[in-house]
């Protein structure tokens, strides 16, 4: 993950990026995806929630990685310190619907479910294709062969057979 900064008509927009080893026929490429946060770091809790939780790539994400990853660049770009106070808010109050958020009131058998539907960053309904496509997609930034996390990988693995078992 990492902060990319263009500038389109003397703005300047901020993006948080995550890029990831892909492709076919045994071709590797870099793919990059990237969520647009504006023109300034200085955004509510709410704001910060809202972006990352519209995209697919960074609604699996922790916010408390992302508060990291901008801390370190706030201070190695010499910005205030304060342009992120709603980032930490947001991270010291999880909400609803996000991967540190509240647990389900729907019971712990539903809690699985929804920390599977999490993982693969669907909402709950989705279709069996829509699943294995995120499946794919995040196996190829998780898989240990490319260097992924093997407990994070697995995880997924559980998580597909699970949603996909639920239709059988």
């Amino acid at each position: 993950m990492f902060i990319k900064t263009k500038e389109c008509a003397g703005r300047t927009q901020f993006f948080l990026c995550i890029a990831e080893r892909g492709g076919n026929n045994g071709s590797w490429k870099t793919i990059e995806y990237s969520v647009c946060l504006g023109e300034s770091l200085n955004l509510s809790s709410g704001d910060w929630v809202d972006i990352l939780k519209a995209s697919p790539e960074f609604r699996s994400v922790p916010i408390e990685d992302v508060l990291h990853l901008f801390e370190k660049y706030v201070k190695d770009h010499k910005l205030a310190s304060d342009l992120l106070s709603g980032l930490r808010e947001a991270a010291r109050k999880p909400r609803r619907g996000f991967r540190n958020g509240a647990r389900s009131e729907q019971g712990p058998h539903q809690d699985v479910y929804a920390s599977a539907w999490r993982a693969l960053g669907l909402e709950p309904g989705a279709s069996d294709a829509q699943i294995e496509s995120a499946f794919r997609k995040a196996a190829r930034r998780h898989h240990p062969d490319v260097g992924g996390d093997p407990a994070r990988f697995r995880a997924l693995v559980d998580a597909r057979n699970l949603l996909l078992a639920r239709s059988e």
